[in-house]
């Protein structure tokens, strides 16, 4: 075996005893065993430091709710070094609303390294992230906001729990027919399995159905939606068996099957309510957890005057029935 055919092994991580002990065989170099020994070792530490530089990882940025999440592939070293330096930001859960919710930071040679910066968890960190992905103004300008807010609010008191029945006798003062859908209020059913969870967005959830495939509207009947406005979504979820229902007054429309509601954030994303059995409304956002409370920590009543963070758009109310909906 020739010196050029070992150093050429190295990228094959050889051990360095493997090194030293195929020089030992070698005759007549000039060169001393020992000192071979070190460059190969030198050469050794070259290649490995240069391969730990060239790690990436991938970055995704919680934003959306019907579409997919941005993601950018980075740098680990870079990425890591600003965590380490800023240890402000916390592993903890994301929180549950429409809008920017934080980071998660993938390590593709090790899952166990995933981790988690939330919204408002540390300013530099964060908004060194923004700086570092790829995303339109607009999305970028509000997620600033949304870490401004969520600073501002840390000195806030905490939530209060809803009071279900304030919201139902509020909504009853609109002297309107209370309509209810069949599906149940079971959170569980989409958030304990972390599958389940990050595989179904407010679509599947609104349509009661899990397909872990992220459904988008339209997509089961070979439809991509053109432009993110809410005419867009709308024909999708048609083509997919939903069916719009007018609502003239501030009262709930009836629905035959179950009753959703699509608002729309312009130009970027789209959200679907639903109506449960108890009378009121719950949403999954994005990869995140079901839940029956609005961006305030409201119940809500009517998705059209619920906070809907940047879901600014109220496109319609439609009426789904899972047994004939198809999805995907």
């Amino acid at each position: 075996m020739t010196c050029f055919k070992v150093v050429i092994m190295l990228k094959s991580y050889i051990t360095l005893q493997a090194y030293c002990n195929c020089v030992s065989g070698f005759e007549g170099d000039k060169m001393s065993n020992n000192h071979l020994c070190l460059l190969f070792f030198i050469i050794l530490l070259k290649n490995v430091n240069t391969q730990k530089e060239n790690e990436t990882v991938i970055v995704e940025l919680n934003v959306f709710s019907g579409r997919a999440n941005p993601v950018a592939k980075m740098l680990k070293h870079p990425i890591h070094r600003l965590l380490v330096s800023n240890n402000q930001w916390t592993r903890s859960a994301f929180p549950n609303v429409l809008g920017y919710r934080g980071f998660t930071i993938y390590d593709l040679e090790n899952a166990t390294e995933t981790k988690f910066v939330s919204r408002g968890a540390d300013i530099s960190v964060e908004n060194q992230l923004l700086e570092w992905t790829a995303i339109p103004k607009n999305i970028e300008l509000h997620c600033r906001e949304e870490i401004r807010r969520a600073l501002l609010s840390k000195r806030a008191h905490p939530n209060q729990v809803p009071d279900v029945t304030s919201t139902l006798r509020q909504n009853q003062t609109k002297k309107c027919e209370q309509f209810t859908s069949d599906t149940k209020y079971e959170p569980s059913l989409w958030n304990t399995n972390r599958l389940i969870r990050r595989w179904n967005n407010c679509y599947n959830y609104g349509n009661d159905r899990r397909t872990n495939t992220f459904a988008q509207p339209g997509k089961a009947n070979n439809y991509r939606i053109p432009t993110m406005d809410g005419p867009s979504v709308q024909l999708g979820a048609e083509l997919d068996g939903l069916k719009p229902l007018a609502a003239p007054t501030s009262c709930l429309p009836e629905p035959d099957g179950n009753l959703v509601a699509l608002v729309v954030w312009p130009g970027n994303d789209y959200h679907f309510y639903r109506l449960d059995e108890n009378g009121l409304f719950s949403h999954k956002p994005g990869r995140t957890e079901a839940k029956n409370l609005d961006n305030s920590g409201s119940l809500i009543s009517d998705p059209r005057t619920a906070d809907r963070g940047p879901y600014t758009v109220f496109q319609c109310f439609m009426d789904t029935e899972p047994d004939l909906v198809v999805i995907r």
